[in-house]
């Protein structure tokens, strides 16, 4: 299996990954778990899913070390076999260029919602804009797109954590501190948000698409269909409700709604594309 190319490993080392890491989940067990920052019976009082994340975050301070070290290793092992590579003659890539071809759609992500979202969200969701970009990258058609409004701690994100995004291809992504508003023509704009009324059917290459690049986990209904509004600019949904099954309310990640617009832009097809994207755990059941 081919390597990444040295600008897309994320040396980054400033905190703890979303999840536990597998080798640190073995064996835990929250009733024998004996607490080291505070009182054994205080944490018996606790909710389960408190002492749950209590016990991992302490764990996780214990071997942080450990594991950012094996994986600096792990990159500095992957770096050392791509040069190998390359001083032979390899070109590595993940996709051969003449493999992908360009489609004309444009597909905005909007960051406009940094005070929306705290430290921990600010990192998920810059890991999320890098996760459409590999799949921009390894798309058999892709796409124009565009991360508008970057600013304040996303901003900071992408300069320390993800300085390699500088490097990234700017025919598969392309960064601005403007408002898509100020980009491209009102009448030709349409968000994305779960609220609208309104369904797409399919993709036109003549409008921009804009999906909000925000981690609100519900706290803030409406705020993407607002703000469309407040701008006179059209909204819609994409028409999962026609095709699948939610368990829960129709929300899903920023990096799965453009993957999901990417797989139907390749095969033309709504259910596929919701099916090949949306994790089974979110499903109930699939027309």
């Amino acid at each position: 299996m081919d390597q990444p190319k040295l600008n897309d490993i994320d040396d980054s080392d400033d905190g703890p990954p979303p999840a536990l890491p597998s080798h640190i989940k073995m064996g835990l067990s929250v009733d024998s778990y004996e607490p080291k920052t505070m009182p054994t019976d205080e944490f018996r009082l606790l909710p389960r899913k408190q002492q749950k994340r209590i016990m991992k975050q302490e764990l996780w301070d214990r071997r942080a070390d450990e594991f950012k070290e094996k994986q600096r290793q792990k990159n500095r092992d992957n770096r050392r076999r791509l040069r190998a590579r390359i001083r032979e003659g390899e070109t590595p890539s993940r996709r051969k260029p003449e493999e992908q071809t360009r489609n004309p759609q444009r597909i905005v992500i909007d960051m406009d919602f940094d005070d929306k979202m705290d430290d921990r969200e600010i990192k998920s969701i810059c890991a999320q804009v890098q996760r459409c970009y590999a799949a921009n990258r390894q798309a058999p058609q892709c796409v124009d797109l565009h991360v508008t409004r970057l600013h304040g701690r996303c901003r900071q994100r992408f300069d320390s954590a993800l300085s390699q995004h500088v490097g990234w291809a700017p025919e598969h992504i392309q960064f601005s501190d403007c408002e898509y508003i100020d980009m491209f023509p009102a009448a030709d704009l349409v968000y994305l948000t779960a609220d609208s009324p309104n369904t797409i059917e399919t993709l036109d290459d003549s409008k921009v698409y804009v999906i909000g690049g925000l981690v609100d986990k519900n706290r803030y209904p409406r705020l993407t269909l607002e703000k469309a509004e407040r701008q006179g600019i059209q909204h819609a949904q994409l028409p999962i409700g026609q095709y699948v099954q939610m368990a829960t309310r129709k929300i899903i990640t920023v990096n799965q709604v453009f993957e999901i617009m990417l797989s139907f832009i390749d095969v033309g097809d709504w259910n596929s594309a919701f099916l090949d994207v949306i994790p089974a755990r979110k499903l109930e059941q699939a027309d």
